[in-house]
């Protein structure tokens, strides 16, 4: 199992690429950019996941949960 530094770590990347592969659908719709804003939603929705992942990790060790 990945520590949760790693997970956070993974999110902020996917996150970062996820919007840096939204960016073209913002200049113009056209249908090669609809792959990109697919592609890009999948990351931050991994992202999303991944973060949650970690921070239901550290409330676990920590005791909260």
């Amino acid at each position: 199992m990945p520590s949760s530094d790693k997970l956070t770590r993974a999110a902020v990347v996917l996150c970062v690429v996820g919007l840096l592969l939204l960016l073209p659908i913002l200049s113009a719709v056209r249908a090669s950019f609809v792959g990109f804003y697919m592609l890009g939603s999948l990351l931050l929705l991994l992202s999303i996941t991944l973060y949650v992942v970690a921070v239901v990790r550290e409330l676990r060790r920590g005791g909260a949960l």
